[in-house]
């Protein structure tokens, strides 16, 4: 199993979630815009976010520039913004999500011993725990 394989199936990792932080997502629109919208998922850098009505459609798309640039500072690759027009109010909290974590086999773990980079090697245990343990479910 290659780290491609391992980062492809982990759900933390997974490019379709929009993993916004709401603190993030209120910086980037401000108070008035992030009570009304709400950030839900990302494909090949379209960001498709949640408005309740088309005026706030329209209000937010006047803004996506400024939008992209503040996402993209915050470290997101968003290319474009997509509006979902879905009644009733965003989300005020994304949900809660539990993440469970399997144990490496031996050999997984010496591989990954050997690679130099400490903060690679964190990043490559923490994916192919998640990984193993969405297998096992």
């Amino acid at each position: 199993m290659s780290v491609a394989d391992l980062l492809a199936d982990s759900p933390m990792l997974s490019e379709r979630s929009a993993h916004i932080r709401p603190s993030e997502w209120r910086k980037a629109v401000g108070e008035r815009l992030a009570q009304k919208t709400h950030p839900e998922r990302m494909v090949e850098g379209v960001l498709t976010v949640r408005v309740p009505s088309s005026t706030w459609a329209q209000e937010l798309s006047l803004l996506s520039q400024v939008v992209l640039e503040r996402l993209a500072a915050a470290g997101h690759r968003c290319k474009k913004l997509r509006f979902h027009v879905a009644g009733g109010p965003a989300p005020t909290d994304p949900p809660l999500t539990v993440v469970r974590r399997a144990a490496l086999p031996a050999p997984l773990t010496e591989t990954i011993a050997r690679v130099e980079d400490a903060e690679l090697r964190g990043l490559i245990t923490e994916a192919a725990s998640l990984s193993l343990a969405r297998r096992s479910e």
